[in-house]
């Protein structure tokens, strides 16, 4: 009996021993922060070709688990994808996108797909809650984007100006709250709606919401950036709070630092500033852009932002011309420097020959070349490769043989390197070479007469 007794407490010795210190249970992952697969069942409507050239993707186009359609006689098909983050997925076919939202609250997306002239029509997702959830919240933006139109670029400094467009906002911002009530348990409510609102504080003066408006810890996360969302901020503050002035990059850079923190957030922000400052036009936030960035060269993450700002370092206002050497109808080669060394100023000019706001507004060039030529204005033009015949017509019908006027090599290396994102585009060159000016179709027939006044 007492072998027994002896037996039973060295094994529950044993049991105490083997268990050591106490387990500590691993924290489940949330749902939102792990990865998940969706299911896409397809349908393609009777008027588009089969099978179609679609591409399906996050989006971001990176973080995607891509796997080929396989659409059958009737039209159907079926994808599956694996995501690591929810918010906006794309098809597109050709150069036309149209986006749905996804979330791990809904795996399984029956969609229809349309077609008018071979281009896919917006899908139409059955059954969605999250995404009937996210067009009304699109309808929402919408209808406050043209409650706000009144207001845009307007100084609202002044009192009555900023009350009335204040109460645009809280009107927004009461439909917002009883849209998050309505859709409590999607992404859209939780993750966008609620990132759009405003404290009543920050409505109290002009002064106040420039200074909070983009005072979000949001730009932080890498998710915020899943949904049009930090586009919608970044342009409302460019249009109504900003207001076009020689505004400073501060308020930019705090955003670009909150966003340092996270790599993946840090690198999504950066190609939204690039989008945001180049969709306005915003040169002077270009050249801070710029700025920061030759500051911060470690920081800077997204590598085609970087070579973009690179580009654009080369052509910006301040900067010194590129010089060309290209030739003119009769095959002679015109060099820019000569010209821009014998004229007070030299306007560069890019266009293409079948650009409707190129045979526009390139007439209207004429005279103005007329009353200035004496002032020392010479322009010097740059057409986009094409067929001989066509710009030759052009040139006849749309600009001056006073003018010298060349055509770019294949490639149009010449409307890269001087970052052309619209057509017709001037440069404005001063007879120091120096880079005064870049004006877009919109500016150029009141911006250029004011060199001379």
């Amino acid at each position: 009996m007492k072998k027994l007794l002896l037996l039973f407490v060295v094994l529950c010795s044993l049991s105490v021993f083997s268990q050591g210190k106490p387990k500590t249970a691993k924290p489940k992952a949330k749902p939102n922060d792990a990865a998940f697969r969706i299911q896409i069942l397809g349908k393609l409507l009777e008027e588009c070709p089969k099978p179609p050239d679609v591409t399906f993707g996050d989006f971001h186009g990176s973080d995607t688990d891509v796997q080929a359609m396989n659409v059958n006689a009737k039209g159907e098909f079926s994808a599956s994808y694996m995501l690591k983050e929810p918010g906006l997925f794309y098809f597109k076919k050709g150069g036309y996108t149209e986006y749905f939202m996804v979330s791990p609250k809904e795996t399984l997306y029956k969609i229809e797909l349309g077609c008018s002239k071979n281009v896919l029509a917006p899908v139409k997702v059955i059954g969605s809650t999250e995404n009937k959830a996210y067009q009304q919240y699109l309808a929402l933006r919408e209808q406050l984007n043209k409650d706000l139109e009144v207001y845009k670029d307007k100084d609202l400094s002044e009192d009555l100006l900023f009350q009335g467009f204040a109460n645009q906002w809280r009107d927004y911002q009461k439909n917002l709250v009883q849209f998050i009530k309505q859709y409590p348990q999607t992404y859209t409510a939780r993750q966008i709606a609620s990132f759009d609102r405003l404290a009543e504080k920050d409505l109290e003066s002009l002064e106040t919401l420039g200074a909070n408006y983009l005072q979000r810890a949001v730009f932080g996360d890498q998710k915020f950036y899943n949904s049009p969302l930090p586009s919608y901020l970044l342009e409302d503050y460019l249009h109504f709070i900003d207001g076009k002035k020689k505004a400073s990059f501060a308020p930019f850079e705090n955003l670009l630092t909150i966003a340092s923190k996270n790599p993946t957030a840090a690198k999504r922000l950066q190609h939204v500033l690039f989008e945001a400052f180049s969709k306005n036009k915003r040169q002077d936030l270009i050249n801070g852009y710029i700025n920061w960035y030759k500051a911060h060269p470690s920081q800077m993450l997204h590598t085609v932002v970087q070579a973009k700002l690179d580009m654009l370092a080369k052509s910006m206002v301040g900067a010194p011309f590129t010089n060309m050497k290209l030739n003119d109808v009769q095959g002679k080669a015109q060099e820019l420097q000569p010209i821009v060394e014998s004229s007070n100023y030299t306007l560069l000019t890019f266009f293409s020959p079948g650009c409707s706001h190129c045979q526009e507004t390139l007439p209207k060039l004429i005279p103005i070349g007329e009353q200035y030529k004496n002032k020392g204005l010479k322009i010097y033009t740059v057409a986009a490769k094409t067929a001989d015949a066509d710009w030759t017509a052009f040139l006849t019908k749309y600009t001056s043989p006073e003018w010298t006027n060349v055509m770019d090599e294949p490639t149009n290396r010449h409307f890269g390197e001087h970052s052309v994102n619209s057509l017709p585009y001037f440069i404005l060159i001063d007879n120091k070479g120096k880079i005064v000016s870049r004006m877009d179709a919109k500016s150029v027939l009141t911006e250029l007469p004011k060199w001379f006044q």
